[in-house]
């Protein structure tokens, strides 16, 4: 068993292994799965494989399974955030989102400034980035057609989401 990063309602984060590919590629959410097939034209069993030697890739469990996974790719002045949901992400939700504070704390850690880069119709991931603070910075055309939303996120007290400035305020 993986080394625990993070724990946080019911959830962990752990690093990536390939043990963790095939439970997650047979519960790949269905807009992830189009994402792969239309957007980057790779198979997602081919791509995870790829990934199995990053140390910055991570999976989120719930009970032992694999529910999402996130990785960080780190630049020289910044880095650039990545996640794929897993069906059973549905049922975790609200955990989900309100845990991801600590993942985003973990990867300022890395780096003060994160993009993410994001299909433009994977409305889901839109809304759980805007939740944690990003803001949409441009849209991107790809040679395909397709178009990605560029979201970005730095550091500050203001953006961190339990940050005592977005606490309303007791009288």
């Amino acid at each position: 068993m993986a080394d625990c990063i993070l724990e946080s309602r019911g959830l962990k984060l752990v690093p990536f292994e390939q043990r963790h590919i095939l439970p997650f590629i047979q519960n790949l959410s269905a807009e992830n799965l189009r994402e792969f097939e239309t957007l980057y034209e790779v198979s997602p069993l081919e791509a995870l494989y790829d990934l199995a030697p990053d140390e910055l890739v991570f999976v989120i469990e719930k009970d032992g399974k694999p529910i999402a996974m996130t990785g960080i790719v780190l630049r020289d002045d910044s880095g650039m955030m990545w996640a794929l949901f897993s069906n059973d992400l549905r049922k975790n939700w609200i955990s989900f989102a309100r845990a991801s504070d600590l993942l985003i704390q973990f990867y300022h850690t890395m780096r003060e400034t994160i993009y993410a880069e994001v299909w433009s119709e994977n409305e889901m991931i839109h809304q759980w980035l805007a939740y944690l603070g990003f803001e949409p910075e441009c849209f991107i055309e790809k040679e395909n057609g397709q178009s990605v939303i560029r979201f970005v996120r730095c550091q500050s007290e203001q953006n961190y989401v339990q940050g005592e400035l977005l606490r309303p305020v007791l009288h």
